[in-house]
């Protein structure tokens, strides 16, 4: 009868924990469902059957309590319910690989008992919170592949935290030295972001850590000397900018697995460096400054994907390494050294006299000097030097003035004789465009003919100056090329190189323009394409941004200034508004007028006519959502704008694949199709200080298409 009544009591009790359940947690899981907007995982969720048999949700035994919530890969999307947390036993949150967007609510705090939060793979932005790094049962804190920027939090107390994973986001500045307070942390993935400054010595001082990943970053400095990384297995350091020698501590590490310090700016002796790396599977040194000789005992140990810079190293097992030199003897290596080190030096005298002379030259003649035409002046010296002055032209009209900057096979009367109306080509906004052939040759340009203006009292127009100054001094496969100018008291002519394919314009919006009689239609850009020229365009502004003296920023980036070779290989053209800033900082500078497209200009230039790289960004960054949806720059239908169409889309939690071009979708290409149009909301963010650089834009663009990048 005893056993009869605890059963009894027993039954009435779960009955009471159900009904508890019901009216308590089941409402929360139900306001989920409502707020998401995947019905394929939410058919299960019904009334009719208790939560703890709802897919995606697990309870505690024997208690009707929910405990984790399990939805990863579930093409959800919405933001996260700021209510997800009043199921308080909640231990796991998996929302990976969803199309979850905003930003990370605050109240996640409130789950206290939470150990395992997995948010990757989705559209997440802003600040990571560091009330994430306060909790303190969290284990396991998931949140790579997002767009997650700003600097990581360094209010850090999450004592238990032992995954955490922030790859692959847009996260800059340091690593913050809080770091080194995780003292269970086992592994630390910060790879494939945009972190700066050096490794905090607190980090190599970790004793569980076994997988340190921090790879494709700009971390510079040395690696530190003190470290007491007794677990370590695995280590990913490559693709930084790190300095000096491989600390001799790594001989310490016995259960090293993989190491890998390629593509930084190490050096130091490569026998002593080896000596100290005793990795069992995985050692990658590729791409740095090491110098000496590579002993047969490396050899023994056949590393896989080594490669090694044969200006600085020899080899003593020769058909090991068939492309070093060998060195018998350190009086070779020193000799081949010596050697290799002339050769750079004479030529680099011989070339700073050659230029010294001629700036002595044109600071004498002071009466050249005049504020508009420096650039035209500076090259003309230098076309006088080639080219004789007192050696007659024949057949040229004797005031026309050539000034070539690539070697050319065709005389001024040549181009002049292609400049006919049958041959245009283009109309711009300063002239026309000719496509010339040059029967002699058969050489093809395009000669654009810039518009005289008589009431400039003989000066030569600035669009004219721009391209000359510009184009004239710089050289990349990616920026199209200036062969020469031609100019007198009454024509400015420039004659570039000519591409078949035009522009990336014609290509992407060929549908609103009618076909000519007779012609075939044109064939969609096909993904691949598209992103190969994105990648070829980026690289281009990369370097006019980055790498000249002087930074250059277009002011007219759009899909009509990029024009595309046989191959599709895209370059920058129309330079006519390009500026050169004075200095390499952020800080804008002041327009005299607003110049560029609309739909492609920055909203802080329309309103303050002040310029930076950022606005080169901005424009860059429409370019990539034409080619991710086929849309144009201006949408009349919408009554706005393509960034503005975009940002507006992306904000409702619209998914991003209705956003995009149907007639190249295909479902291989649909994650790089996500993450450039993600790019592109970036680019067009409207603080300038939210976009990336574009070196960063160029890191992204390849990490999409090689993941290994």
């Amino acid at each position: 009868m005893r056993i009869f009544f605890l059963m009894f009591f027993f039954l009435i009790r779960l009955s009471f924990q159900e009904n508890l359940f019901t009216s308590t947690e089941k409402s929360v899981l139900l306001s989920l469902k409502q707020h998401w907007s995947n019905p394929e995982i939410f058919q299960s969720w019904d009334l009719k059957y208790s939560p703890c048999s709802w897919s995606g949700v697990s309870c505690m035994n024997g208690f009707g309590r929910v405990t984790q919530l399990v939805l990863g890969g579930n093409n959800i999307t919405g933001t996260i319910p700021s209510t997800i947390c009043q199921l308080k036993n909640l231990t796991l949150i998996d929302l990976s690989n969803n199309n979850i967007f905003g930003t990370i609510p605050v109240s996640l705090m409130d789950c206290s008992k939470l150990q395992h939060l997995d948010l990757s793979n989705n559209y997440l932005r802003g600040q990571i919170p560091g009330e994430l790094f306060r909790m303190d049962r969290l284990a396991n804190l998931y949140l790579k592949g997002n767009m997650f920027s700003g600097e990581m939090p360094k209010e850090i107390s999450a004592s238990q935290l032992e995954n955490l994973d922030l790859s692959r986001n847009y996260l800059n500045g340091s690593i913050p030295e809080e770091f080194g307070s995780l003292k269970k942390l086992v592994k630390l993935d910060l790879s494939h972001n945009s972190l700066s400054g050096s490794i905090t010595n607190q980090l190599f001082q970790l004793h569980h850590l076994r997988h340190l990943l921090l790879s494709h970053n700009y971390l510079s400095g040395v690696i530190p000397n003190a470290m007491d990384l007794f677990s370590l297995y695995s280590m990913d350091l490559s693709h930084n900018q790190l300095k000096g020698s491989i600390p001799k501590r790594f001989w310490d590490f016995s259960g090293l697995h993989a190491l890998d310090l390629s593509y930084n700016q190490l050096s130091g002796d490569i026998s002593e460096s080896i000596e100290h790396l005793l990795p069992s599977n995985t050692l990658r040194l590729c791409s740095n400054k090491f110098s000496g000789r590579i002993s047969a005992e490396f050899v023994k140990l056949t590393y896989e994907d080594n490669c090694f810079d044969k200006s600085n190293l020899c080899s003593t097992s020769k058909n090991s390494f068939p492309d070093l030199p060998s060195c018998s003897s350190g009086d070779k290596v020193r000799k081949f050294l010596r050697e290799k080190h002339l050769i750079i030096i004479i030529p680099a005298v011989v070339v700073g006299i050659a230029i010294q002379s001629v700036w002595i030259f044109y600071m004498v003649r002071k009466h050249w000097w005049k504020k508009d035409c420096i650039s035209m002046q500076l090259v003309w010296i230098f076309s006088l030097i080639r080219k004789p002055w007192w050696k007659k032209k024949q057949n040229i009209e004797e005031d026309l003035k050539l000034i070539s900057f690539h070697k050319l096979r065709v005389t001024t009367e040549d181009i002049m004789s292609g400049l006919k109306d049958e041959n245009v080509i283009g109309h711009g906004g300063s002239g026309k465009v000719y496509r010339d052939v040059i029967d002699q040759t058969g050489d093809t340009y395009a000669v654009k003919s810039i518009r005289h203006d008589k009431s400039s009292g003989g000066k030569l127009p600035k669009d004219f100056l721009a391209e000359v100054r510009i184009l004239g001094s710089i050289r990349h496969k990616n920026i199209v090329k200036l062969f020469c100018c031609i100019f007198s008291a009454d024509k400015n002519l420039l004659v570039y190189e000519y591409f078949e394919k035009q522009s990336l314009d014609k290509w992407l919006h060929r549908k609103r323009r009618a076909a000519s009689p007779g012609q075939s239609s044109t064939p969609p850009l096909d993904w691949q394409k598209r992103l190969k020229i994105a990648i070829g365009a980026a690289q281009g502004l990369c370097y006019m941004h980055h790498d000249c003296t002087r930074p250059i920023i277009h002011r007219d980036i759009k899909s009509s200034n990029i024009l595309l070779d046989s191959e599709f290989n895209p370059k920058i053209a129309d330079f006519g508004l390009a500026k050169m800033l004075a200095k390499h900082d952020d800080d804008p500078e002041t327009a005299s007028a607003i110049a560029g497209t609309f739909g492609y200009i920055a909203p802080e230039y329309a309103s303050t006519f002040k310029v930076n790289v950022k606005t080169d960004i901005y424009s860059f960054g429409v370019v990539l959502l034409e080619l991710t949806t086929g849309r144009e720059p201006i949408l009349r239908d919408e009554q706005m704008n393509l960034a503005q169409w975009s940002q507006q889309h992306f904000r409702e939690g619209n998914s991003i694949l209705e956003a995009v071009d149907g007639e190249i979708m295909e479902a291989i290409n649909l994650e790089q199709m996500t993450s450039v149009f993600k790019l592109g909301l970036m680019c067009t963010g409207a603080l300038p200080s939210g976009r990336p650089s574009m070196k960063e834009v160029c890191y992204m663009l390849q990490s999409c298409r090689d993941p290994k990048f």
